[in-house]
């Protein structure tokens, strides 16, 4: 019995040595443009989404005007290094979780910005 049952976690063990041949190298991974457009795309539509499901909420009809698209793409162009972070779209994820996760950053943000100012503002 090689002890697993007795020290799951390895504990006190020491870990195995790998030399640096043996590591793999290291390439950069880049997006192609059209999937970075896309993603741009899929980040405005969440800025847009969020919107409408605030104007849903307060029971208010919605009338985007070109201002709030305006600010849309320029907040989808400041939140989209961090929403397609290579190490989050990698190529090795399902599109559609890829998608989603950059929708849900455009629609996050207005919520956390929202409370943070009402935060400050101590209400």
């Amino acid at each position: 019995m090689s002890g697993w049952l007795i020290n799951p976690l390895r504990l006190g063990l020491s870990a195995p040595e790998f030399a640096a041949k043996d590591a793999a190298p290291v390439t950069a991974i880049r997006l192609p443009i059209g999937r970075q457009l896309a993603l741009y795309g899929t980040l405005v539509f969440g800025n847009v989404a969020s919107s409408f499901l605030d104007s849903y909420r307060a029971g208010q009809s919605w009338r985007p005007d070109v201002l709030s698209l305006v600010f849309a793409f320029i907040v989808g162009l400041v939140l989209l290094p961090g929403a397609i972070d290579t190490q989050k779209m990698n190529g090795e994820k399902e599109e559609l979780v890829q998608f989603a996760t950059v929708f849900t950053y455009g629609i996050g943000w207005q919520t956390l910005l929202s409370s943070a100012i009402r935060a400050a503002a101590g209400s």
